[in-house]
């Protein structure tokens, strides 16, 4: 069994795009996926991303893994008020299967290995390389790379963290067929009745086909999923997927010596949403290009990688965590207001679908937002929201 320069332990977006990037420039990489096939699971994803990041990927954009694209979301509010916003660019709606069917082409014509059906039961590390128990025999390779998702064991056992510093909250997702579809628009359902602490979704696949799901913080995800799509009127369902994603940012250490932790494994995917695959692929590409730095001796790749990603990435990641420690201790009446605000100073969505901090920043230096807030009715609804949001910020603090 040769010693690879890496061993990558999951064959989802962020393990093929870590093979992906050591291959193309010439690390010798392995892939381990525990189940029978790359791409299990397309109904465990809702698969939209940015064009940027199928160009980070340099995929396709015309490709046969894009099954719809979209532009505009409209935003429900727990009493019904309706936003309309711009995603900040088109945005692509993707099967997860294919596409990443896609990713293990690429990697598999670069000369990665790809091994499916073989789990990874231990990391035993060495000064001179890793070696990788699994029920198919041991890999040796220089660094072990996890990527094996929000339920990953190696991560915290490796680096001594708490798996609970993911903040992994359930969620649920049901591909339906539904009438009265408009394509190009995405929905958004706020409000502790539809999805407490979190939001439900509707992604149209067609125009009649779509994927409705949510998360939530308090209570069964499947349970307040089967009362959405009664509330829509939804009455062909093909499957409800439960998983938990991630929204507590990334871990504060992502590697040790011999060792990486990309992707959900390591947090890191956007608080705001939980959605992983822009910011995990693009922490995976980062990965092996570490990777195979370190294999012509240029540099040290755990800290390298570590380094880059959080000089490209942190700041993004702090500010949706702020974003998201607010919005989870909002009341409906407060989001009710927020949306009327808004609605009042003509608001039109996100600057950058991947980069939503873009979008608050921008905002404040836009000098007619900021007259629009401080016309009277709007002005009353932001102190109503500010005083509101410090209240509840206030009785969570305490009772935490």
């Amino acid at each position: 069994m040769p010693i690879y320069d890496a061993c990558i332990i999951g064959a989802g977006p962020s393990g093929l795009s870590t093979a992906l990037s050591a291959s193309m420039k010439g690390a010798s990489v392995v892939v381990l996926e525990e189940h029978k096939k790359v791409g299990f699971l397309d109904e465990r994803c809702g698969g939209l991303v940015s064009e940027r990041c199928l160009r980070n990927l340099k995929l396709s954009l015309k490709g046969e893994y894009i099954l719809n694209r979209v532009s505009e979301a409209v935003v429900q509010s727990p009493s019904g008020l309706l936003l309309k916003i711009e995603l900040g660019g088109t945005c692509l709606v993707l099967n997860k299967v294919m596409f990443e069917e896609a990713l293990a082409s690429r990697a598999l014509n670069n000369n990665a290995e790809i091994y499916t059906g073989v789990k990874v039961k231990k990391l035993n590390f060495y000064k001179s390389h890793v070696e990788v128990e699994t029920t198919d025999g041991t890999f040796k390779s220089e660094i072990a790379v996890d990527a094996s998702g929000a339920l990953s064991i190696f991560t915290p056992i490796v680096l001594g963290l708490k798996p609970s510093l993911r903040r992994p909250i359930p969620s649920a997702q049901a591909e339906v067929k539904i009438k009265g579809l408009n394509e190009d628009e995405v929905h958004v359902f706020l409000g502790r009745y539809i999805a407490p602490g979190f939001f439900g979704w509707i992604i149209p696949l067609n125009s009649n086909k779509a994927r409705i799901g949510l998360a939530c913080e308090h209570g069964n995800p499947v349970l307040f999923l089967k009362n959405l799509l009664k509330k829509l009127n939804v009455k062909e369902v093909y499957s409800i997927i439960k998983w938990p994603i991630i929204t507590g940012g990334p871990l504060p250490k992502t590697f040790e010596s011999r060792f990486l932790s990309v992707g959900d494994a390591a947090g890191q995917s956007k608080p705001t949403t939980g959605g992983g695959i822009f910011t995990g692929t693009l922490c995976g590409l980062i990965a092996g290009m570490a990777i195979a730095e370190k294999t012509e001796g240029l540099v040290n790749a755990p800290r390298f990688y570590e380094k880059t990603w959080r000089r490209l990435l942190e700041h993004e990641f702090k500010m949706q965590l702020l974003y998201r420690r607010i919005f989870r201790k909002l009341d409906d009446e407060t989001l009710d207001y927020a949306i009327s605000l808004l609605n009042g100073i003509g608001w039109r969505g996100l600057e950058d679908f991947d980069y939503h901090s873009r979008t608050i920043e921008d905002s404040l230096r836009n000098v007619n937002v900021i007259k629009n807030i401080f016309r009277k009715p709007n002005l009353c609804l932001l102190t109503a929201i500010i005083l509101k949001t410090i209240g509840s910020l206030l009785v969570h603090s305490a009772l935490e």
